[in-house]
C-alpha cells in the first residue's frame, strides 16, 4: 500500500523531527520500502512510502519510544493513501 504522511511539528522543528525519525530508520525499514521525505517548512514534513507489513508498522507506531518522542517534538501524523 502506498501512501503520505504529513508530519506536523508543535514542539520542535524539521531538523530535530528529521534526527529522530532516522534514529529508528533500521527498524522502519523492516515494514516499509521507497521512503522518501520531503522538508515543507520548519513545522511540517511529507513522508511517502510504500508499506510491506501493516501489522509490524503498527506495532511500531505505537511503541512507547515513538510514543515518547513524538510527544516531545508535539508531532501529529496524518495518512493519506496514494
Amino acid at each position: 500500500m502506498d501512501v503520505v504522511a504529513t508530519v506536523s511539528i508543535a514542539k520542535g522543528d524539521f531538523d530535530e523531527w528529521v534526527s529522530f525519525f532516522k534514529s529508528y530508520e533500521h527498524l522502519r525499514q523492516e515494514f516499509v520500502v521507497n521512503e522518501v521525505i520531503t522538508k515543507i517548512s520548519q513545522s511540517e514534513a511529507v513522508v511517502s512510502f510504500s508499506i510491506t507489513d501493516i501489522d509490524g508498522l503498527t506495532a511500531l507506531s505505537s511503541s512507547q519510544f515513538l510514543l515518547d518522542g513524538e510527544a516531545r517534538l508535539g508531532v501529529t501524523v496524518e495518512l493519506a493513501e496514494k
